[in-house]
């Protein structure tokens, strides 16, 4: 089993991320100029942003996939794909 650890460094620019998206100056900030705004956090700032909208919700397919999992029907495996497909999708105002 694979199991993967976040360094330190990596879950300060994770919080520091997740702040930024939860403000709405700061996450309009991070769409209109990702490579400024990243490398303020110290992130890579050579990442592409998808930024979801009501409209919109862009699906992230994760880059490993356990065959043998998805083979066997695990379904606490698919879970664990959808929550990282998804990630944090919220909106304060849904489509109709």
């Amino acid at each position: 089993m694979h199991v993967h650890k976040a360094s330190e460094r990596d879950l300060e620019i994770g919080a520091k991320l997740g702040a930024m998206i939860q403000d709405t100056t700061a996450r309009a900030r991070l769409v209109e100029n990702p490579a400024e705004a990243l490398s303020e956090i110290g992130a890579k700032s050579d990442l592409t942003i998808y930024a979801d909208t009501a409209d919109l919700v862009h699906l992230i397919i994760p880059a490993n996939v356990d065959a043998d999992r998805v083979a066997a029907g695990d379904e606490a495996y698919f879970e664990e794909l959808g929550r990282l497909a998804l990630g944090t999708c919220f909106y304060d105002d849904l489509p109709e």
